[in-house]
């Protein structure tokens, strides 16, 4: 089974369900118990691990612990200014995320272009 983010509907997974059908879920624990279809397109979604969902109750997320190298292991330091801060602070409030979830998304998504 296949995880995957979209821009579109931040805050939420969305992954195969055990029919084989997209469906789309809180990010949060038991969220996959809420889950809706998926009809947007499917070229917009990026795929991500499946250990990500962990907690959420999706069938697909593998249990245990995280593999070392799918959580951030390291710890980067960045100087900013009280506006860019409270900037970035409302970006990820904005698609609900905390700030390290934010930043770690904007800049994988900029350095794979």
């Amino acid at each position: 089974m296949r995880l995957f983010r979209s821009r579109e509907l931040p805050g939420r997974w969305i992954g195969d369900d055990p029919h084989g059908g997209l469906v789309h879920w809180l990010a949060e624990p038991r969220g996959w118990s809420k889950r809706t279809p998926y009809t947007g397109k499917k070229r917009d979604l990026m795929e991500v691990s499946s250990t990500l969902a962990r907690g959420t109750g999706w069938p697909g997320a593998r249990g245990g612990r995280l593999p070392r190298g799918e959580s951030p292991a390291k710890s980067v330091s960045i100087r900013a200014t009280a506006r860019e801060r409270s900037n970035w602070e409302r970006a990820a409030g904005d698609r609900e995320l905390t700030l390290s979830d934010w930043c770690r998304d904007t800049l994988n998504r900029e350095s794979a272009r």
